[in-house]
């Protein structure tokens, strides 16, 4: 098995998550307390912040919108949902719901859709997928 270390991811992510081989190991959930794996591979998403507001980027916005309980709701989801129909003119990313127990902060599966010419999921129907970003890289959080 080819395994890669994410601890030092800087953005948020999707893991396509399919059989290829290679094994993806992150910390998630608040502070980091669980070590996740998933097999795919893995698309880094784009959302550069203002260089004097860094707590606008992706990662930062998604730590931001998930309760400190340890696991996910509803709300959350509904929340993650409309941060990521900001992102994209193209593809269609949502929160799996029937996930939503398995999900946590820094690890959330999701649908996507890909959409057009411009999808950065070219040649791929919709896909289950996991939404992972640096965990509580907020000051603060």
């Amino acid at each position: 098995m080819r395994e890669l270390c994410l601890y030092n991811l800087e953005q948020a992510a999707v893991i396509v998550l399919d059989d290829s081989g290679m094994q993806y190991f992150f910390n998630c959930g608040r502070a980091g307390a669980i070590q996740s794996r998933a097999t795919g591979f893995l698309v880094p998403l784009s959302n550069d912040p203002p260089a004097d507001q860094p707590e606008l980027a992706l990662a930062g916005r998604l730590s931001a919108l998930v309760g400190d309980n340890g696991g996910l709701g509803p709300a959350d989801a509904t929340n993650i949902n409309e941060l990521l129909r900001e992102l994209s003119s193209t593809d269609i990313c949502f929160v799996n719901e029937a996930r939503l127990p398995e999900s946590c902060e820094s690890r959330v599966y999701v649908i996507v859709r890909p959409q057009g010419e411009y999808s950065q999921f070219q040649g791929l129907d919709e896909f289950e997928a996991l939404l992972v970003w640096p965990v509580s890289n907020i000051p603060g959080l």
